[in-house]
Parts: structure tokens; sequence; C-alpha cells
């Protein structure tokens, strides 16, 4: 089950993406994460505000990996 979300169609059909890190844009590589749970995930960062409103908000809620090529 994948969410129709466009982002994550857009990242399935190119990977490549850029964040913002450290005050600049970085390239990077975006995984989707099928087999981790990302309700736990959000309890694990031990801000239950914060997880609390990402559960309100969001409706398929799925766990993304940023792997940040090197300089």
């Amino acid at each position: 089950f994948r969410s129709h979300a466009g982002y994550v169609c857009n990242i399935e059909a190119h990977p490549r993406v850029r964040v913002w890190l450290r005050r600049r844009w970085r390239p990077a590589t975006a995984h989707i994460l099928d087999d981790d749970d990302p309700r736990q995930r959000l309890e694990s960062f031990g801000r239950p505000r914060h997880a609390n409103l990402v559960q309100s908000f969001g409706t398929d809620l799925l766990t993304l990996r940023l792997d940040v090529d090197r300089d």
C-alpha cells in the first residue's frame, strides 16, 4: 500500500532530491521505508506535541530516509 500523494509519486519516479541543511541546499537520495512504523518512529523522537500534530494532520503516514551526498 502506497500513498497517492504527489510527493510520494515524485520520489518513486525520481528519488534524487535536494534538502535544506546547514544553510544551503544539498543533493540527496530519498528512500521510502515500507517496513518502518511511522507512528512508532514519531514517538521515538520524544516530542509528544509534535507527534500528536503530525498524526492529526497526516492521513497516510510513511517514513522517508534521506541519504545526503558527501561534499
